[in-house]
């Protein structure tokens, strides 16, 4: 099929096989069942696959958009349920931090983009697999300003240039700061949509969001529906700890890959 009267700086996926695009529908497929059995953790290994078939920039932006236009479907319950007490503390460290990620992420090359992708990914499994956060919580109190001031700095770096991961830390104070797993959640979907939008208007502001990119993410925005809709109603009354731990693995794996792609870029 030809698409010669789509002008070609809108042209979806120009420069992609149609391997690869199908590829990347099935990784936007598979991650959001993630989503749709967790909660959460969807973007990160998207981008981190997608990475392995297209330029880094490319994958996080994907990331990014794609993620913004799929929080309409739960912003709504952050909305209601999201402690804003709880939330506030996160927001003006987390809009800075979030910032100057995306601007790092702006100026780095595309092999060293790599690696810092697949050092971040890596780090946040092993800090989560071993409980690092949580056992430095038993020693401080995270829920102190300075506490949530750093780990807001810290999660926004990595989201700004990662694309993705940071609720991984936000989630160490939330578990201690939210009374109610129903306020845990909503408090977690209320920060998640807000700091992504905000990476969207940064990155936007950045010259970095165009129409074809917009019109790419919309293209894959339906697999993710699909996918999250899969995760709830199949893998949500699966064994939780051996399906997060599956997904830690794999993430692993992928980011270990995303740093031997980028050494070799770079060396």
């Amino acid at each position: 099929m030809s698409f010669e009267f789509i002008p070609p700086e809108i042209l979806p996926f120009r420069d992609l096989e149609g391997a690869t695009i199908a590829w990347l529908v099935v990784i936007y497929l598979l991650t959001a069942v993630i989503r749709g059995a967790l909660g959460f953790g969807a973007i990160a290994p998207a981008i981190v696959f997608s990475s392995l078939l297209v330029e880094p920039h490319h994958a996080i932006l994907l990331g990014l958009v794609t993620g913004s236009l799929c929080q309409f479907q739960i912003f709504p319950f952050g909305l209601r349920h999201g402690d804003w007490a709880v939330a506030k503390p996160m927001f003006i460290a987390g809009f800075l931090a979030i910032a100057a990620g995306v601007f790092i992420f702006k100026s780095l090359e595309a092999g060293w983009l790599t690696i810092c992708l697949g050092v971040a990914m890596a780090g946040i499994v092993v800090l989560d697999h071993y409980q690092v956060m949580e056992r430095l919580a038993q020693r401080i109190d995270i829920r102190s300003l300075p506490a949530a001031f750093g780990l807001s700095i810290a999660a926004g770096l990595i989201a700004g240039i990662a694309g993705g991961g940071g609720m991984y830390l936000y989630s160490v104070y939330l578990k201690y700061a939210c009374p109610t797993p129903n306020a845990l959640r909503g408090t977690s979907i209320l920060l998640g949509a807000i700091f992504i939008y905000w990476r969207f208007i940064a990155a936007a502001i950045m010259g970095l969001i165009s129409l074809r990119l917009l019109i790419e993410s919309a293209l894959l925005v339906p697999p993710s529906v699909i996918g999250a809709w899969a995760g709830i109603h199949f893998f949500r009354r699966a064994d939780s700890k051996r399906f997060y731990g599956a997904f830690q693995a794999v993430l692993f794996f992928g980011a270990a890959i995303l740093m031997w792609k980028g050494l070799r870029q770079v060396l």
